[in-house]
């Protein structure tokens, strides 16, 4: 998995776009509560922000689970766990901000890893690989056909031989009203990550 600054560029603005295409209605909503104020955000706010699909898939203990659920912040992410650079460096520091919190605000933090290589992460996989950030982390897999509808419903193109992400290989932190309201960039820092979920999680 690669990016480039030209990508990064437009990540924001397709993601837009993607979520129409899906036919997710974008209305005129006011912003979050902590987005209205003056605080500082390290991520990239989404304006407005856009409000996004529950899917049903697979976790790494072999269950259905929800892609989203009534947390106060969200952090969901594509990869796939064969990812040599991107993905190890996105979940690294999504397990620092996590285990930087406070109780009280970490308890409303939930951590969703997507992945785009159904044939080889299989549960087992995912529960190994997210084992070693943080055993609370959520791995999500199931057949081609259902993430196939996940991958569009985000904005997220998979390039089925090398596993590529266009515009999607990005941290997206979604609100308790499920709305996409900030994007980060693999590389982001932890302490930006903790700084961010510690006002969001409210």
């Amino acid at each position: 998995m690669t990016s480039s600054s030209a990508r990064w560029l437009v990540l924001a603005i397709a993601f837009g776009f993607c979520v129409v295409a899906a036919g997710i209605a974008i209305r005129n909503v006011e912003r979050p509560r902590a987005l209205a104020s003056d605080a500082h955000f390290a991520g990239t706010p989404i304006v407005p922000p856009k409000p996004v699909e529950d899917f049903v898939l697979t976790d790494a203990t072999g269950r259905a689970n929800h892609l989203l659920e009534h947390a106060s912040i969200e952090f969901l992410f594509f990869g796939y766990t064969h990812c040599p650079d991107e993905c190890p460096l996105a979940m690294g520091s999504l397990a620092h901000a996590y285990r930087s919190l406070a109780p009280d605000a970490r308890a409303k933090m939930r951590v969703v890893f997507v992945t785009v290589d159904p044939k080889r992460d299989s549960p087992a996989v995912l529960r190994r690989y997210l084992t070693g950030f943080d055993p609370s982390f959520v791995g999500l897999t199931g057949s081609p056909k259902q993430l196939q509808r996940v991958w569009k419903s985000y904005g997220v193109q998979v390039d089925e031989a090398t596993k590529e992400i266009g515009h999607g290989d990005a941290i997206y932190a979604i609100d308790a009203n499920r709305r996409a309201i900030l994007i980060y960039t693999p590389d982001v820092p932890a302490t930006d990550l903790a700084s961010d979920a510690a006002k969001l999680a409210i």
